[in-house]
């Protein structure tokens, strides 16, 4: 069981939807994607694995860093996050992870390509289990994994967010063009000192 922190949680609205993170005073822990009963979830999920920790909402130097850097992955195609996380659940699960973790942006890869590179070549549909369970989705990109054929598989926030994620990464200015009603909300917890001097979209994506 991990060591229980105080746990801070906050609320991001995005061209997504609205994610809901968790973080302790040193690592995030928890993204969760857009759903009617997200902020429910997010606790009951923290409950669950931090159960000594308390939990309230409000901004820390990690949420922060972490509120910066996805409205920078949405708005500027930033294509690599630094951001101090702990990936929790079994070693078979944080394997799996890893491997995701490793998949560049705008790049895809299949099952069971991450199964064999685990060492685990016939445990295909156990890690698609494993991804649907990534308690950081976005962060570490399981949405890059696919069916054997190309094909779109399940995704904890569903086809369609998982569509949109590709698309984004694959063309950012085309992908904001094709779809004018789903704009970055103004993230309230950012301010100027957050942002890096001079900052431009798809100037400098790499972080």
């Amino acid at each position: 069981m991990p060591k229980a922190h105080p746990v801070l949680t906050l609320s991001l609205p995005t061209p997504i939807g609205r994610l809901h993170i968790a973080a302790t005073d040193r690592e995030l822990i928890r993204i969760e994607l857009p759903h009617a009963n997200a902020e429910m979830r997010l606790k009951i999920w923290v409950a669950l694995h931090f159960p000594h920790a308390s939990i309230r909402s409000g901004v820390s130097p990690i949420l922060k860093k972490a509120a910066t850097q996805l409205e920078r992955y949405f708005t500027a195609g930033l294509e690599m996050f630094q951001i101090p996380h702990r990936m929790v659940g079994t070693p078979f699960q944080v394997k799996v992870w890893e491997q995701s973790g490793k998949i560049p942006f705008g790049e895809t890869r299949t099952y069971a390509q991450i199964a064999a590179a685990i060492d685990s070549p016939r445990a295909t549909r156990a890690v698609g289990s494993a991804e649907m369970a990534n308690p950081l989705p976005i962060l570490v990109p399981c949405h890059r994994v696919s069916g054997a054929d190309g094909g779109l598989k399940g995704y904890s926030g569903g086809i369609d967010l998982k569509r949109w994620l590709l698309e984004h990464e694959g063309d950012l200015p085309e992908r904001s063009a094709a779809r004018p009603g789903k704009r970055l909300h103004v993230v309230a917890p950012l301010s100027n000192e957050d942002r890096s001097p001079g900052q431009r979209p798809r100037s400098n994506p790499r972080h």
